[in-house]
């Protein structure tokens, strides 16, 4: 439940509640030392409190901004790495003998196009498209085994089939990384460690002080902001921040406008 709630619902509800429960936990806490030690509570010096906690709180964010961070430059770099493995398919597959050769550059062009719309489609829409990639790359798959099985130039083979089973390698691991978020368990760390933040403030600063109040707000709004980057980062099929398609776009654009493989066939060694 927890998982689906923040991967799939809006950030902008996730921020709303986040940043609700730390007024909350601020209240509360507060609440709880008036209780305790009445209105006029202060602990002394809590300066060595907060900074403790706070900058464990830093750490702790910055540590899972950097798990979020990386994850977004690995799903960039294997969108750059499956246009290039794609491309040089394409090249090698030119090479083989016609027929076979028209049919692999065009099974080439139509996976590439559905990569490319599997990058900018939303979560709803990407399932579906990741059916279409693995039905293709059965094609694909059985396709350059029939050529390399019956290519003139037999050392050539293993580099047809190589070339094309790198593209289509790269494809299975970028679709793994979109559906591989951040563990559930270090947002909720997180986010309980935030509380406790909050919870601390409330308690040791002084609750007759409105400027207090305004402060440690400003610092939730800070914090909120930090962790729905955080998510936003994570999410690689409906965050705001979007992997860039270019490499995969240009790639598209260039098989499309690629003249039609040699009808001559290739010529083995003499």
């Amino acid at each position: 439940m927890m998982d689906r709630f923040l991967n799939q619902e809006s950030l902008i509800v996730i921020a709303v509640a986040l940043f609700t429960l730390l007024v909350l936990a601020r209240e509360g806490a507060s609440w709880l030392a008036r209780r305790l030690s009445g209105e006029r509570h202060v602990i002394a010096e809590p300066g060595y409190v907060l900074s403790g906690v706070l900058g464990l709180l830093a750490l702790l964010i910055a540590f899972t901004f950097g798990l979020a961070l990386d994850r977004y430059e690995t799903r960039y770099n294997l969108l750059v790495a499956e246009a290039a493995a794609l491309n040089t398919a394409d090249m090698r597959v030119r090479l083989l003998d016609q027929p076979v050769s028209g049919r692999l550059v065009a099974l080439v062009r139509d996976y590439a196009e559905v990569r490319l719309r599997y990058g900018l489609a939303g979560s709803a829409d990407k399932p579906p498209l990741a059916d279409q990639s693995a039905a293709l790359r059965k094609k694909i798959q059985a396709e350059t085994l029939h050529a390399a099985r019956n290519v003139r130039d037999r050392a050539f083979a293993p580099l047809v089939v190589q070339g094309v089973n790198d593209a289509l390698a790269i494809g299975v691991e970028r679709e793994a990384a979109h559906n591989a978020p951040l563990p559930t368990t270090v947002i909720m760390v997180l986010v309980t460690y935030a509380l406790v933040v909050a919870a601390v403030l409330g308690y040791t600063l002084p609750a007759a002080h409105h400027q207090h109040r305004l402060v440690s707000g400003l610092l939730f709004l800070l914090l909120t902001l930090a962790l729905t980057l955080i998510l936003d980062l994570d999410r690689a099929r409906s965050g705001s921040i979007r992997i860039d398609q270019g490499p995969m776009q240009r790639l598209v654009r260039s098989l499309e406008q690629a003249p039609a493989p040699d009808a001559r066939p290739v010529v083995g060694p003499h």
